[in-house]
């Protein structure tokens, strides 16, 4: 049976460094067991990666070709989710606002970068307003100060 790993959670990282790299070579690149990294993945063991472990299992998810740093992401996000106590209905509903209207730019910006005229300048514009949507959603999603691991299935 395959457990639910929470969303935002170093039991999702670690699930998906090991489905890029696989279990022995996560193992490998941390000198433990297999049996040790896998624990990492259930979200009933208290067993968990080091930072160092965590730092050289996201370097080499990023030079197998993974893109972001799964450890990385959910430390950041969970921290500014725990830093970011709720400021009440009307700070989330600014922020929402200034999300919408980042993730609309962004979008915008993208949309023109797809287009075959598109200069170097236009994508980075575009990765400009993906950077400022990202931030602006992650500061309304701070603001719901949900709990990581609230959601289940």
């Amino acid at each position: 049976m395959t457990k639910l790993r929470p969303p935002v959670s170093f039991e999702q990282a670690i699930t998906r460094i090991a489905g890029a790299l696989g279990w022995p070579e996560v193992a490998r690149i941390v000198n433990r067991g297999e049996r040790a990294v896998r624990d990492w993945s259930d979200p009933d063991s208290q067993a968990a990666p080091t930072i160092d472990q965590a730092f050289a299992l996201d370097l080499a998810f990023v030079a197998a070709g993974g893109g972001e740093t799964p450890f990385h992401a959910v430390y950041a996000l969970r921290l500014d989710l725990e830093a970011s106590a709720s400021n009440g209905i009307d700070r989330l509903r600014a922020d929402v606002a200034a999300a919408a209207k980042e993730v609309g730019e962004a979008i915008s910006a993208l949309v023109l970068a797809c287009d075959s005229n598109a200069t170097p300048a236009d994508r980075a514009r575009a990765m400009q307003e993906g950077q400022e949507g990202l931030e602006a959603l992650t500061r309304a999603m701070a603001d719901l100060n949900v709990p990581p691991g609230t959601l289940t299935r």
